[in-house]
């Protein structure tokens, strides 16, 4: 068994024993405060990967204070509309100081950009981890949090396994060379049946929206993964961290749970 491997295994076997440990000694306060500790640490890796030296010095402590402020301000606050006004109230604000400190930018073409990549970034920063957090409050908020992580990470077995035995066509060999259509068939599938064994565990929830749910997350899963791999291709890096030995960073590990629980929390909010 390759090293990389059993790397791979070990900080996976870690990773699980670290959150069945909060789950089982603090519960659900205990997740929400891990789940936040660690979109800090996501927000501080997407600061990393979109600003680079040609922007202001200043810019990736901004972007993480108000990542900080914005997560600790909104993860008791499920009043999606107020969440809204934090995009264009950064945009203002970072326009405002690009323009003051428009002499540190490499060219001033680069301002444009520079604001782009700033209310993009506190998009998948911000806004997607709240989806989590507000998931874990809601009602059985637990269950559908554990639904929603078994769905994309069983999405990524599917795919590796898939992938491994059969993978032929590439999908986007420019983003992500290792991924075929096969895998993402693979992953699919095992997505979908993963959601349906929780129709137990989610009474209420009928089983043909379980599927649809976990065929559907496992589809924004992929995405994530895709754009990830998108944005540190850009960034000319193949980790977005190294908090995770053979994984990468949390953004690594977690961008197809963030690109699939808006979905989970529109399920959860407005149809169940």
């Amino acid at each position: 068994m390759p090293n990389q491997l059993i790397t791979r295994i070990i900080s996976a076997v870690i990773a699980i024993f670290i959150l069945f440990f909060t789950v089982y000694f603090f519960q659900l306060q205990g997740v929400m405060w891990m789940s936040l500790f660690v979109a800090v640490i996501g927000s501080y890796e997407m600061s990393k990967l979109i600003f680079s030296n040609q922007y202001p010095k200043f810019s990736k402590t901004l972007f993480v204070s108000i990542s900080i402020l914005s997560l600790i301000f909104f993860q008791n606050n499920i009043q999606i509309q107020y969440v809204y006004l934090l995009f264009p109230l950064t945009f203002s604000l970072v326009a405002a100081l690009s323009i003051i400190f428009h002499k540190q930018f490499g060219k001033i073409e680069d301002i444009f950009s520079y604001v782009a990549k700033f209310v993009l970034g506190l998009m998948y920063a911000v806004f997607l981890p709240l989806m989590i957090l507000w998931i874990l409050q809601a009602e059985g908020g637990m269950i559908w949090f554990m639904c929603l992580l078994t769905v994309v990470f069983a999405g990524d077995i599917g795919a590796y396994t898939f992938g491994t035995l059969f993978g032929k066509t590439k999908i986007a060999p420019l983003l992500s060379p290792k991924k075929s259509l096969q895998g993402g068939v693979g992953g699919l599938l095992f997505s979908t049946i993963a959601a349906g064994l929780f129709t137990s565990l989610l009474p209420a929830v009928p089983f043909g929206i379980l599927l649809m749910l976990g065929f559907f997350g496992g589809l924004l899963g992929q995405i994530g993964d895709f754009f990830e791999s998108l944005i540190k291709r850009i960034a000319g890096v193949k980790d977005s961290g190294s908090i995770m030995p053979g994984h990468g960073g949390v953004l690594d590990r977690l961008d197809g749970v963030y690109f699939a629980s808006p979905l989970f929390f529109v399920v959860l909010y407005y149809i169940i």
